[in-house]
């Protein structure tokens, strides 16, 4: 079997704000907000090579739209900028952002709004909000305990929240390693399959590629520039289940020179992970 870890799915906060959307708790979904705010910046070496941020950090929150929307994307539009580490601005593409945003449309006029940086002075920051029509539900950051301090001149919490996502995550991890074993053991469903891990992927590479351009992006586009190799292949995905619909590449046979890259019949012949890497990479 094959389940993917994304591990927020799992943790009990997130779970509730789904829970309250599934039961209608808060109505009819209108906007979703998260945020990922890490402790401190990663290494030059970690952050060189590494996709950028969309890919290698944006991707979790991504699929927490989607976890939380409870739908498919329609198209994404991302923005990225550095303000903490200045010896990244060098590298290529979004490498060179400690910093970035998202809005994601949904169906129903649903939207999304995600906001990554990689430093956060308070220790590890990872909310979610969801505003309905009859109300909203948030989650708060996670901390060691319950303790607050009451002084004059400070009300709160008594420790910063955890900043490492070991920590942080360690309920999720705990939670997510039982859900894959019980579905093994009763040869039964995992809760995160290949497909969830494949469209967040395609919805990094959509801001990845929507920043670089500056426009919205169809995700179409993406698994456009990845698999279509061929009209031929194209044309297979396009009537595939495999991908959401609004993901999948034109499929009129007469459409398909939209998508398909330019000279690709004289391109070396490539596997779709080279393809992908390329695309991550450069």
């Amino acid at each position: 079997k094959l389940m993917i870890g994304l591990q927020r799915r799992f943790d009990p906060n997130f779970l509730r704000v789904r829970r309250a959307i599934e039961e209608k708790e808060v109505g009819d979904t209108i906007i979703i907000k998260t945020c990922s705010r890490d402790p401190s910046p990663p290494p030059y070496e970690y952050v060189k090579g590494g996709g950028g941020i969309f890919n290698d950090m944006a991707v979790h929150d991504l699929d927490m739209t989607r976890f939380l929307a409870g739908d498919d994307p329609i198209e994404i539009l991302a923005v990225g900028s550095c303000h903490i580490d200045k010896s990244i601005e060098d590298l290529p593409g979004s490498e060179a952002f400690d910093t970035a945003s998202c809005i994601v449309r949904y169906p129903n006029g649903v939207s999304a709004m995600v906001d990554v940086c990689r430093q956060s002075s308070y220790g590890y920051d990872q909310r979610a909000e969801v505003l309905g029509t009859s109300g909203m539900i948030a989650t708060d950051n996670v901390y060691p305990n319950t303790a607050k301090i009451y002084k004059n001149n400070y009300t709160g919490n008594a420790d910063m929240p955890f900043d490492f996502f070991l920590s942080r995550y360690f309920e999720a991890y705990v939670t997510e390693t039982e859900a894959f074993c019980e579905s093994l053991v009763n040869d039964s469903a995992v809760p995160c399959t290949g497909i969830d891990g494949l469209v967040a992927l395609v919805m990094s590479l959509a801001a990845d590629k929507s920043a670089a351009e500056g426009r919205w992006v169809k995700f179409s586009e993406i698994i456009g520039e990845v698999y279509c190799s061929s009209p031929t292949e194209c044309s297979l995905i396009a009537n595939d289940d495999m991908f959401p619909e609004g993901f999948k590449p034109v499929g009129d046979i007469n459409n398909l020179d939209k998508i398909v890259l330019p000279d690709v019949d004289q391109k070396k012949e490539e596997s779709f992970g080279d393809k992908l890497k390329s695309m991550i990479w450069g």
